[in-house]
């Protein structure tokens, strides 16, 4: 019997056989409890509508005209039973408080694939924008809107559902999408600029060495580089790599070497395929790491790169490009700078002394002997090759 079409078991049900309409009732009562849960919010309470809907429509089959439309007939019901139910207990149909708790989009959200944490925010933020504006349509908008696109039913289908003209279905559609592109045009201009508010400026105020000594002897180097909120009079300790330290000291001081360095190099090489480095961003904060993206515009084409926080501070450095650390990162991680004091650079200093010693013996190396370099060339063939 389960592979009888929705008429065939329409057909046996009003002939008198109830197991019919309990293969009906195996086949929807996903969606009537799905459409319920939508409606009401909570769970147990759409159990319950859904049942009520079931039996009423088992008890009123005889209204059904087109038996193939049973599916769409049943949605009407659960709304009906539905809208009661809101009506009196006087709760406003699809309120804003009711969307927020029970709407719900079950697709997957349109991410990119391996996204970073700062696009899953951006996407869950999205998520939520539409599902308000959604909420906050006229009834008949919203009901059509919801049919159409959560749904998945067709203008016909709706207009069957409803009770109303396939030409007013389409009527309902194209007022809210002009409502919902008003709102989200709007919406999306107060997200980037609460987005913006959110962002500080900050400087390198200095780079740490620090050499640690274990109770076995043994030392460990360690980087920090120390970001600065000026207006806000707080700073920002972050941990980097020995290399990536030591550029980002080179790029706070006029630091020469004989051939270009890894991000000079970089910024040369965007500058020359004309990409503006527009800014760097430490985005986010999660389990003790650090996230930040890199802005870049060529022409009208704009990109966020996901980046390490010490790639992007020196590259920035290099680029002229301006800083800025999440509100809330710096909230929960940055420290207070007491009044009166400032950021001398001697961490800076020191590392770019250390540097400038390592590079002298090959600064010298023009005042090696001919014979001299020729002896060391033929020793690395024979290191190299065994012989």
């Amino acid at each position: 019997m389960h592979d009888k079409s929705d008429a065939e078991l329409v057909a046996l049900v009003r002939a008198g056989d109830k197991s019919a309409f309990g293969v009906l009732v195996e086949r929807y009562q996903v969606l009537a409890l799905r459409v319920a849960v939508r409606m009401v919010t909570h769970e147990e309470l759409a159990r319950d509508l859904a049942q009520e809907a079931l039996l009423e429509a088992y008890l009123s089959l005889r209204h059904l005209r087109a038996d193939t439309r049973f599916k769409n007939w049943l949605y009407g019901i659960v709304l009906n039973v539905c809208r009661t139910y809101l009506r009196d207990q006087r709760v406003q149909f699809f309120s804003l408080e009711a969307m927020r708790g029970g709407m719900r989009f079950d697709g997957p959200l349109p991410v990119a694939v391996a996204p970073s944490p700062q696009e899953i925010v951006e996407a869950h933020d999205l998520h939520q924008r539409v599902g308000h504006a959604v909420a906050a349509l006229p009834p008949a908008e919203r009901e059509a809107t919801l049919l159409f696109y959560y749904d998945q039913l067709s203008v016909r289908e709706i207009a069957a559902t409803l009770g109303i003209s396939p030409n007013a279905v389409k009527v309902r559609l194209h007022k809210s999408r002009q409502h919902l592109r008003r709102r989200l045009l709007a919406d999306d201009a107060e997200f980037r600029m609460e987005r913006r508010r959110k962002m500080i400026r900050v400087s390198v105020a200095d780079v740490v060495k620090q050499v640690r000594t274990a109770e076995d002897g043994e030392s460990s180097t360690y980087y920090i580089i120390v970001l600065y909120d000026e207006s806000g009079r707080r700073a920002l300790p972050i941990w980097v790599g020995p290399w990536e330290g030591q550029a980002i000291a080179m790029g706070l001081r006029e630091f020469s070497t004989p051939r270009p360095m890894t991000y000079n190099f970089m910024a040369a090489l965007l500058d020359a395929a004309g990409v503006n480095v527009e800014s760097v961003q430490i985005a986010s904060l999660k389990d003790e790491t650090f996230y930040a993206t890199v802005k870049l515009r060529n022409g009208k084409n704009v990109a966020e790169v996901d980046a390490r926080p010490s790639d992007a501070v020196a590259l920035a450095l290099r680029a002229g490009a301006p800083m800025h650390v999440d509100a809330e990162v710096m909230a929960r991680a940055g420290l207070d700078v007491p009044q009166g004091a400032s950021a001398s650079r001697q961490g800076t200093q020191q590392i770019l002394d250390e540097l400038q010693a390592a590079l002298k013996p090959w600064t010298r190396s023009s005042a090696h002997s001919q014979e001299q370099m020729q002896q060391t060339q033929r020793e690395l063939v024979a290191q190299v090759f065994g012989r």
